[in-house]
């Protein structure tokens, strides 16, 4: 069975594009026009992964995206009119793993669609043999997709946890901006975003003791960032 994407748009053109290029993915869409029918939906269906229009007639998209970050993991575009920089950041801190921009390319969005659904299941999919990360405070586990601090579960968005694994796996290294950019979101050097701040930002909320003094996730200020947890 094909996995399930939830559309959330209420413009007909738009939803129908949409709609198509999932079906197009290969994937089943679900489509509703209101943020009441798509949390109801979320809680029935859990459907793999969220398109998420910010224009909606009963609310706000952002307090939709909030709502949804309280119950669930699922992965989430944010596939809106509205282009600013500062939409684009509040979407990332309230825990979209992509944002979009109409108008966009069909074949763009088609490819982050693909990409995010690679990142959330193709390791609990296939053959489990990576092995776990352990580390003073924290164990990940790839092929799971799981992670705790001290013991106790913490739940990441998708990238969030391909963000936090790719910084493990190079643990006492330097990872460059461009590189995680390019390789977790896709972007080349000549897109200039704050994407990867707001997400380093949010998992060291989630992971660090005190996110304001972090001591796990560092800056390397102009290169990138280095996981400096020490291999248990």
């Amino acid at each position: 069975m094909p996995y399930t994407v939830l559309v959330i748009e209420n413009e007909p053109a738009s939803l129908a594009l949409l709609k198509t290029i999932v079906t197009e993915c290969n994937y089943l869409p679900r489509c509703v026009s209101t943020g009441t029918a798509a949390l109801k939906l979320v809680v029935e269906e859990n459907p793999a992964l969220i398109l998420l229009e910010l224009m909606l007639p009963d609310m706000d998209g952002f307090d939709v995206c909030r709502r949804l970050r309280k119950q669930s993991s699922i992965p989430l575009i944010i596939v809106s009119s509205r282009t600013s920089e500062l939409d684009r950041i509040c979407g990332f801190e309230l825990g979209a793993d992509d944002y979009v921009t109409k108008p966009f390319h069909p074949a763009e969005l088609a490819c982050r669609i693909q990409a995010l659904m690679r990142t959330a299941y193709a390791r609990r999919s296939g053959p489990r043999h990576s092995p776990s990360l352990h580390f003073e405070r924290v164990v990940i586990e790839p092929d799971s997709r799981e992670v705790t601090v001290e013991g106790k579960p913490v739940h990441l968005t998708p990238k969030e946890f391909e963000l936090l694994l790719a910084l493990a796996e190079n643990h006492g290294n330097v990872v460059s901006s461009d590189w995680l950019l390019l390789n977790i979101w896709g972007y080349d050097q000549s897109i200039r975003t704050r994407t990867l701040d707001v997400h380093i930002n949010r998992l060291r909320s989630k992971i660090e003791p005190d996110s304001a003094h972090p001591q796990l996730i560092r800056t390397i200020s102009g290169v990138g960032y280095s996981f400096a947890g020490a291999a248990a």
